[in-house]
Formats: structure tokens, C-alpha cells, sequence
């Protein structure tokens, strides 16, 4: 985005300084006869998280498709199980629905509505109002953006997953989700610190800080491996074996945290013979309000 930039103004201006060359990351994922161009979203954001990564737009108008979590784009038949127990007031005890309560109300959202709800889906509103709060918003996430943009193009849209399949995930957590609602009010603090961070690493392309932040983020082994773990497996045996993507080039955006660590989609895909690069460069992010939480 500032590349253009003539190299006399790094010397003029000193306010012009090294974290403006810093992209999110994109990985290529390739074997002889496929490319993968993998883009990790975040699904609200801002306008200053456009334009993407020249890396990327520039191989997306030679692309064959583009390939998301689910096509959110699409009508969903779907229903949320409302009053399916446990209920959020069934699992929480009095303390833990104090604390609730209080942060209900900083987020002005109605909280006998949410104690009867299940837990995932309190969790889920929760943070949804979170990133409304710190004006991120939805119809700014990354792959909503370029779902939009595939289609108005006539890109094809293919995706890992139905909607349906997410919901069916999220309703059938352990203990209806118990543990990620209570991951994320006995943390507030730090889940509203996480938030803000993660949009800053994104920007900045933090490959060690983004692996820090997940790693302080996790949920009870059983959530991690449903809500992603597993995801990833699939996904990489999907890539690798499926008829759709024997050849060709393809765009891939999925969820940031689905591209970190060993149990990762690029080091997934490394393990299936694919060969693995990052095309863009990051640099450090500044994450003062969670690093002090967290030291």
C-alpha cells in the first residue's frame, strides 16, 4: 500500500517508519500441477485493513476460484436450537453469572436473553458485540469482502463447509460450549486485549506474535480439536485429494487461527508433499495492553 513511495521520503520524513511495508500474511501452497494463495481472515474488520496484500490481489485475476470456510453469501436453512440444555443459567453459578451480567451490561446487550440461550451462542454474542464495540464490523471481515467481490467478478465460490455443518459444530460442543463462554468471561479483560491485538498482528504480518496469541487463546483440548484441529485435517486432505483441486490456482481464505503451528493448513499441506512459502513480510506489532496482561 506504500510501496509506491519514492525512497527520498524515507530520508525527508522520519514519521514514514518500517511497519508501513508490513503486509498480513500469504502463504503459497503448490506441487507441479496447483497453486493455493492462503490468506488468514478476520471476520469483522475495518477499512484499514484494505487494500489486501499485493501478493494476493495480484494473483486473484488469474485465479480459478476462490475457496472459504463456508459461503456465508448463500441462504442457510438452518435454525439455532434456542432452549436445547444446557442453558447458559443452568451451567454458570452465581458468581460466574454476576460477571456475566456486568459485562452484558458494558456491551448493552440484554442479559436475561442471553442466560437463555446456550452457552456457545452467549459466548458467540458476546463476542460479536465485543468487536461491534471496538468498531470492527462484519461487513468488513475478510472473506465477506472477498465473497462479495467473487461474486460481482462471476469467480467461482467453492467451500470447505455448509453453514449448516458450522452451526452443527457449535451446538454440539461439550457441555453445549460451556467452556468457551467461561474461557471468555473469567478472561474479559484479556479477551478484549486479545481482540485488539489480533487485528494489529493481522495487519502487521506477526507470524511469532500471532502464534503467542493463540496459544494464550486455547479452549480445553475437545473444543480446540472440533472448532479447529480436525477442521484442518479435513481441509488438508480435501486440498490434496479431492477431484476440485487437482490442477489449477486457487485463492484460500480462511479463518487466521487455522494457519498457525504444526496442526496448521500450511504445515498440513507440507506434510502431504506441497511446497510451502510465505510471499509477504511482516514485521513486529505492538500489543502493549495484552502483553501486559500476559507477562
Amino acid at each position: 500500500m506504500f510501496k509506491s513511495l519514492l525512497s527520498k521520503m524515507l530520508v525527508l520524513l522520519p514519521f514514514i517508519s518500517h511497519h508501513a511495508f508490513a503486509e498480513p500474511i500469504v502463504w503459497k501452497i503448490y506441487d507441479t500441477q496447483r497453486q493455493f494463495y492462503v490468506l488468514g481472515s478476520i471476520h469483522a474488520g475495518e477499512e484499514d485493513m484494505f487494500p489486501l496484500p499485493k501478493a494476493f490481489l495480484t494473483q486473484w485475476k488469474d485465479a480459478d476460484a476462490l475457496i472459504v470456510e463456508a459461503n456465508i453469501l448463500t441462504q442457510s436453512t438452518s435454525t439455532v436450537k434456542q432452549y436445547q440444555p444446557p442453558l447458559t443459567q443452568e451451567k454458570l453459578n452465581s458468581k460466574q453469572l454476576k460477571t456475566l451480567q456486568t459485562i452484558t451490561t458494558s456491551l448493552q446487550l440484554p442479559y436475561e436473553h442471553l442466560i437463555a440461550q446456550p452457552p456457545w451462542l452467549t459466548a458467540t454474542y458476546l463476542q460479536l458485540a465485543l468487536a461491534k464495540q471496538q468498531n470492527l464490523s462484519t461487513d468488513q471481515g475478510i472473506d465477506y469482502v472477498l465473497l462479495k467481490r467473487a461474486q460481482q467478478q462471476d469467480l467461482p465460490i467453492k467451500a470447505f463447509e455448509t453453514v449448516e455443518h458450522q452451526l452443527n459444530l457449535l451446538q454440539n460442543l461439550p457441555e453445549n460450549g460451556t467452556n468457551m463462554l467461561l474461557e471468555t468471561i473469567n478472561n474479559w479483560q484479556q479477551t478484549e486485549q486479545a481482540l485488539k491485538c489480533l487485528v494489529n498482528v493481522w495487519k502487521q504480518g506477526d507470524s511469532q506474535k500471532f502464534a503467542e496469541l493463540f496459544n494464550d487463546t486455547q479452549f480445553d483440548p475437545e473444543t480446540n480439536d472440533a472448532l479447529i484441529f480436525s477442521r484442518n485435517r479435513q481441509w488438508a486432505k480435501t486440498l490434496s485429494e479431492s477431484e476440485d483441486y487437482q490442477s489449477g490456482r486457487f485463492m484460500i481464505v480462511v479463518g487466521a487461527f487455522h494457519l498457525i503451528g504444526e496442526q496448521g493448513l500450511p504445515a498440513l499441506m507440507e506434510k502431504e508433499g506441497f511446497t510451502v512459502e510465505r510471499i509477504t513480510k511482516g514485521v513486529t506489532a505492538q500489543c502493549d495492553g495484552w502483553e501486559k496482561l500476559t507477562s
